[in-house]
């Protein structure tokens, strides 16, 4: 049975362009674009239902024209096409800048575009983590999932952190994603200090340092200019020592319904500090990852306590931030079967859900152009609530 919660907001728009633009950043190469395996399959739903869509970079747009290069994924041929397209009313963020001038130009662009046209995006932004762990710790329902959080000030509170959390604290960026540039620091029995953690190209990171000023020296170089937070390093591993987290995908319906579309467990590489796909790990059904761990029953009661929780977050985000159309949510589960809020992502990736079950797969394609299609269909006069993704 599907779990509902229905959407809080009322929305709507009267578009004459009934096109949803999926955004992009093109570059160099075959496929143009990443993620070209997940927007192939958006293309070839969504013109089996007949919704109209395609892909283009927003700084291909020509206000003359009021026209971008868009692009198809021509099944017949098996290639990606191009060709002009009427600038879309409604747009699907689905881009991944490689680098600060990419993301630059990315921002730029809109901006430009949006001087003179309306853009209505499918999906909200999540602000950084520090600010939805601050939101969330707002409402006391969430007080015991949260671990304790704080931003990292500079050598002298780490080595406070160290001396209350003896079993070692992680660190992340504030505004990262997938699992790049984060750092455990461990202090162990002879006094040196193992640093683990992922590049900013997701390599694997390991140093040990002799001592906890060297690694607090090595960690300052590290982080530099950048916003961290801090928080205890939580015991998260799967059935082999591995670390394990669970994501759950939450989408809304054609009617506007919050849908738990699937729950899947992800596995690192044994030493890895990140279950993170994108860092080598790989993705299992959360039922075959907590039975063995915590039983039969015990398991099933975590899985059915994600889904509780899930559905109150999304409910909580969407109060204080807008309206959104997907959410993918980050949990632990400790030794001892404690659930832990880990992150939420308003661009989730789609990996895991075809290990989560039969129709996970399909479901998390389907349902934004289900969503999209029913924004797009709905009668003038409605009010349709915008995010600025500036």
């Amino acid at each position: 049975m599907r779990d509902l919660y229905r959407d809080s907001n009322s929305y709507g728009i009267a578009g004459s362009q009934a096109a949803l633009g999926i955004l992009v950043c093109e570059r160099d190469g075959n496929p143009p674009f990443a993620e070209s395996t997940f927007i192939k399959r958006l293309n070839l739903i969504g013109s089996e239902s007949g919704l109209h869509l395609f892909a283009f970079a927003p700084w291909t747009w020509n206000e003359q024209s009021d026209s971008v290069k868009g692009w198809f994924w021509n099944k017949p041929q098996h290639r990606w096409e191009s060709s002009e397209q009427k600038l879309p009313s409604v747009v699907y963020d689905r881009s991944w800048p490689d680098n600060d001038e990419e993301k630059q130009r990315f921002r730029h662009a809109l901006r430009r575009i949006r001087t003179v046209r309306k853009l209505t995006f499918l999906n909200g932004r999540l602000p950084n983590k520090g600010k939805v762990y601050e939101i969330l710790l707002r409402d006391a329902t969430f007080k015991s999932i949260l671990p304790p959080t704080a931003r990292y000030e500079g050598v002298d509170s780490l080595a406070l952190w160290l001396q209350k959390h003896r079993h070692g604290v992680f660190l992340k960026p504030i505004a990262g994603s997938q699992g790049k540039r984060v750092v455990s620091v461990i202090r162990k029995e002879d006094g040196t200090v193992s640093l683990t953690g992922r590049q900013s190209d997701n390599r694997p990171l390991s140093l040990t340092c002799g001592n906890v000023t060297e690694a607090l020296r090595r960690i300052e170089r590290w982080i530099g200019m950048r916003t961290y937070i801090m928080q205890p390093m939580l015991d998260l591993r799967g059935p082999l020592g591995e670390p394990f987290d669970l994501r759950a995908l939450i989408q809304k319906n054609e009617k506007g319904q919050w849908t738990i579309t699937g729950i899947a467990a992800r596995l690192g590489a044994t030493g890895s500090v990140t279950a993170n796909l994108h860092g080598g790990g790989i993705a299992a059904s959360a039922k075959e990852v907590l039975h063995p761990l915590f039983g039969e029953q015990r398991g099933n009661e975590l899985i059915q306590e994600i889904r509780k929780v899930s559905f109150l977050i999304v409910a909580r985000l969407e109060e204080t931030l807008g309206r959104f159309a997907e959410i993918g949510l980050d949990y632990g589960i400790d030794r001892s079967a404690k659930l832990w809020f880990l992150e939420a992502n308003s661009k989730p990736g789609r990996s895991a859900m075809g290990s989560a079950d039969g129709e996970a797969a399909y479901k998390a394609a389907e349902q934004p152009l289900s969503y999209a299609r029913s924004i797009l269909l709905r009668p003038p006069g409605r009010v349709i609530h915008e995010f600025d993704h500036l």
